[in-house]
Formats: C-alpha cells, structure tokens, sequence
C-alpha cells in the first residue's frame, strides 16, 4: 500500500512559468523560504520532478518495513523537505516534513559550534587541561584519567572513556534534574580503553563533560547558549533543547533490539514516545546530545556550517583535521574534531549520524553539490524487526549515508543540475 506523503518546497529551473509556480510556493511557504513551516502542497502534475521523490520516499518505507521518514534538502538555490509514511503507525497519523524527532547525537556538532566559538575567542584552547575548569570538589576528578585529558581530546573523542554509564543510570531512573555532576557521578565506575589521546573510541561522555566547560566559562545551560547562538540565528524553528519528556509536534519513536554495545540486556518499550510524550526524561543527554529537531532545520544547520560565519575558517578546517577511521576495516567514514568524513557517490560528505531510543537521524554537507542534507526515522527497527541499518532503495540494500546520498543525487538530477553550486549555466 502506497504510504502517505506531505511536501513543501522551493526549487531552481530556467524555466518562466515553473519559476512562476515556485515563486507562488515560496509565499505559501514561510519566512524562511522554505526549510521553516509547511505549505500547502501543490499537485503532483505541478511538479513532477517532486511527485518522483516523494514516491521514492514511499518506497524505501514501504520496502524498509519502518513507520516513517523526512528528508531535506537545502542549498542556495535549491531547497526542499518532504515525508513519507506515519508519524503514529497506530492512529495513522502522517509524517510531515517538519515533524519533530530526537535529534540524538547530532546535537554534539552545536555543541562543537560553541566550543569552537569559545576558541575563536580566546576563551578556550585545545591543548587545555579539562581539569581546570571545575572546582576542586567537582565529581569531574573522580573520572579515570581525569587530570589528563584535554579539549582537543573531548572533541576528537581520543579520550579513551568508555560511552553507556550515564545512560545506564538515566534507563534505570531518568527523573529529577540532571546537573553536569550528576551525570559525572553516574559515569564514575566508567573505565579507559586506552592512554589518553593514543586512539579513537566514540564516547557520549566526551561532549557531556565539553558541555559542561562551555558553562564553566559562560555561566549559561549550553543547550540555551546553542538557542541563542545557532538555532536562532539559523531560523531552525522546529529545534529546541530537549529538557522535558513532552515535545511539541513529536513523532511517535518505535524501538526493539540494537547494535549498540552499551545498551545490552536492556529492554526498550516497543514504543519510546506515543502522543508526544517520550517514555523517558531527555534531559539526561545533555552535550552528548540534547535537542529535538526536524530534517529541514538539520539541512539548513549543516549548510549554515559551511556557509556562514557560525565558526571561523580555521575552526571548520579543524573540525575535520587528523580524521581517523571509525573501524580498522572500513576507511569510508572517518572522524575528526567535531564531524565525520564519509566517502560518498558525490565525493567527501562531513556531518554527524544520531541514534535515539526510536529514532535515527543523518545530516550531511556535500561540498561538491554545495548542499546539506538530513534524513530522519521515526524507528531503529526495519520491519523484520531487526535492528534497522539498511534501507532498500531501487531494490538495492543500502546504509543510511549512501541512501541519504542516493536522495540527493535524485533531487539534483530532477533540478536538472549536477550541483547547486553558484556556476555559468
């Protein structure tokens, strides 16, 4: 059965009248020209190139066996955010384009923003001692390798610090408020898989403990720094800082078994959020994750990167700089200080992936099409109940980087360009 669709977009062409048609869309659209609220959808007839889309994002639910999905794309020229599929599989509820899902760990590049913001400043320095931004009684010192760790080893998670404590401790009671020294607390039984500095293991606890030195240094909670500094600016409206069980506009989240080493032996209910209301407290994830958002403000966040004056050129550069590869036999993504690296049919794409109970999201920046991209799923189940990691695409099994990629490649083949870069035509 064909899944329900919504759409809203904006796009490029030459020609008069569907400039005209787009010119029309763009009034129903928003103030933020069309990576904000949704318009009304045109029909299919109007514009075919997005009817294509759109019936591809039907397929891979339908195919894939999940709920639902949203992917967006924004560059300069073109811009476009679409759904498929249910946002409640239950009441029937369809997914919107600017339906709100867990953002999960790509709020850590926000995160990085504003540590690189701080350096930018002179403020913070990335062969700076951690240490010396708690006081003396801080559960911070308690941490195993404490005193030896560093910024630049928060950002390039080469701290050795095992990831899973403090979601451990949030599973088992998430209630109450959650300080920075609560969550050093939790993790104090965490171990070190290696010398400081000597290797890469991703950690959520390395950007929970960098959040933390943002707020040493600015006396402000990150997540509202990040509001103030990023989202606004951004005008990423549908993004917030996740502190509360009940988010507005959230899709329902469907979880089952997962791959993550940290979670096993725990058993997730079947559904994580139900009308609107996650069945745990957020608000434990702090810098490790931290924020609800939609695909159309991730698009919009990771091409604002890129193209604008979020962080200054050094700091982007370093945000990439000494990439290591995330597994000794897969050199097709790697890390740096702040974004992965992956290898992609468009050449080298630099984002962040995220993974919430229920919810998984994939945002990346395409420099050769000069367009960033997001695509969020409202489960981490495929419909065989397996652990969701590949997503059928024009009947091939593909990873959730190369079908985001396979996505974009559609929306600039249907635009009738190789790119969105500004070039002579």
């Amino acid at each position: 059965m064909m899944q329900p669709t919504r759409r809203y977009s904006t796009k490029r062409t030459r020609s008069a009248n569907v400039v005209l048609t787009v010119l029309t869309t763009a009034c129903l659209i928003s103030s933020t020209r069309g990576a904000g609220a949704p318009a009304q959808a045109l029909p299919a007839e109007a514009l075919p190139a997005e009817a294509a889309i759109e019936a591809e994002l039907s397929d891979i639910v339908a195919n894939t066996g999940i709920p639902g999905m949203t992917f967006a794309v924004y560059g300069r020229h073109l811009r476009r955010s679409l759904a498929a599929g249910y946002a409640d599989r239950e009441s029937k509820t369809p997914m919107r384009p600017d339906s709100v899902m867990m953002g999960a760990s790509t709020g850590k590049m926000l995160v990085a923003v504003l540590a690189y913001q701080e350096a930018r400043r002179g403020r913070l320095h990335y062969s700076d001692k951690v240490s010396r931004f708690f006081s003396p009684g801080s559960a911070y010192h308690r941490l195993p390798g404490a005193s030896r760790l560093t910024i630049s080893m928060l950002l390039r998670h080469s701290t050795g610090l095992v990831d899973g404590e403090v979601d451990y401790a949030a599973i088992a009671d998430s209630s109450g408020t959650w300080t920075n020294e609560r969550r050093f607390r939790a993790a104090r039984r965490t171990k070190l898989l290696f010398e400081p500095g000597s290797a890469y293991s991703y950690s959520d606890l390395n950007y929970q403990i960098l959040a933390a030195v943002i707020e040493s240094l600015e006396g402000h909670y990150f997540g509202d720094l990040a509001m103030t500094r990023i989202v606004t600016i951004l005008g990423m409206s549908g993004t917030h800082a996740a502190t509360s069980q009940t988010i507005r506009d959230l899709a329902s989240g469907y979880a089952g078994p997962t791959t993550k080493p940290q979670y096993e032996g725990i058993k997730l209910p079947d559904k994580t959020a139900d009308a609107g209301r996650l069945f745990m407290n957020p608000a434990f994830e702090g810098g490790g994750g931290g924020f609800s958002t939609t695909s159309p403000d991730m698009a919009k966040f990771i091409y604002g990167l890129y193209n604008s004056n979020l962080v200054g050129p050094d700091e982007l550069a370093y945000m990439t700089s000494g990439p290591i590869a995330v597994s000794p036999d897969n050199d097709d993504v790697k890390y740096g200080a702040g974004l992965f690296i992956y290898k992609t049919e468009l050449g080298a794409a630099m984002g962040h992936p995220g993974l919430w109970f229920g919810y998984k999201t994939l945002v990346l920046y395409y420099p050769s099409a000069c367009v960033g991209a997001a695509m969020q799923v409202n489960s981490q189940i495929d419909g065989e109940g397996n652990d969701l990691s590949r997503y059928r695409v024009d009947g091939k099994s593909l990873g959730m980087a190369a079908t985001l990629t396979a996505l974009v490649q559609k929306e600039l083949h249907a635009a009738g360009e190789r790119s969105d870069c500004d070039q002579p035509h």
